[in-house]
């Protein structure tokens, strides 16, 4: 891990606010511009901890329906069902079991830990981007919905019109509550098109 930033109003406000994290602002300007959270629904959270994603979505539809949240790391008192893997070790059929059905809703906050290195770091985030796009691509219904965080860099181009081939409306987002140094964006897919 990194060196300790100083907080920001986004980091305050998070701690005000109740929130594991600043990333659920991202979240919350991404569902007010775009509408992607079902209100009762199954939703997939990819690389969910601390949790801050699904906190926000609690609190927007209530929990009425299903979140699965998967991580690498444990996530102490997360608000969803949890399961702990890797990204690249998840087993389609075992989320569609847990979720009980498609989902309506995949979410991909998952980063590398990074290295500090610009490429190395976008080329492990754009994979990690990528094996989101893959599962969503096996555990979506047809017009569901796909948000992923990605790391601008040279194969940024290419998973980008990955994205629009596989959804009807694919739109590339900047979040206010994105670190003025951040090389991120997301990507989010509106109407996943029938395989």
């Amino acid at each position: 891990m990194g060196h300790k930033r100083p907080p920001d109003h986004w980091n305050e406000r998070a701690k005000k606010d109740g929130y594991s994290a600043r990333s659920a602002y991202k979240l919350e300007e991404i569902q007010r511009r775009f509408r992607v959270i079902p209100r009762d629904g199954r939703v997939l959270d990819l690389g969910c901890a601390p949790g801050s994603w699904t906190e926000y979505i609690a609190r927007f539809t209530r929990l009425t329906g299903i979140v699965l949240g998967i991580d690498i790391q444990e996530v102490p008192g997360y608000p969803g069902e949890l399961m702990q893997a890797s990204i690249f070790d998840v087993d389609p059929a075992a989320v569609l079991e847990a979720l009980g059905g498609p989902a309506d809703l995949v979410l991909s906050d998952m980063a590398p830990s990074t290295t500090g290195t610009r490429f190395t770091d976008h080329v492990r985030q754009i994979e990690l981007a990528e094996a989101g796009r893959a599962l969503a691509a096996q555990v979506l219904r047809p017009g569901g919905h796909f948000v992923v965080k990605v790391f601008d860099g040279e194969d940024a181009p290419a998973f980008v019109l990955r994205m629009r081939k596989d959804y009807e409306k694919a739109k590339r987002v900047r979040p206010e509550a994105t670190r003025g140094k951040s090389v991120e964006f997301y990507m989010v897919g509106m109407g996943r098109k029938p395989r």
